[in-house]
């Protein structure tokens, strides 16, 4: 199952999929230590929240 991991700093937002838990688990540890907040792990995605992140990324620009 993938695992997505969703995290901002002050200007941006990503989103980085792992296939399993514990990889997920370590990168949102990696962006924590580099200063990135709400850093969370869902382990799926619906299509409409991908579509609402799109949007939100595109007028901060």
């Amino acid at each position: 199952m993938t695992h997505s991991i969703f995290a901002r700093d002050g200007t941006s937002r990503i989103v980085l999929k792992r296939e399993s838990r514990e990889a997920a688990e370590k990168k949102a540890r990696e962006l924590a230590d580099l200063g990135w907040f709400e850093v969370r792990i869902d382990e799926e995605v619906q299509t409409e929240e991908i579509g609402t992140l799109r949007e939100a990324a595109s007028r901060t620009v």
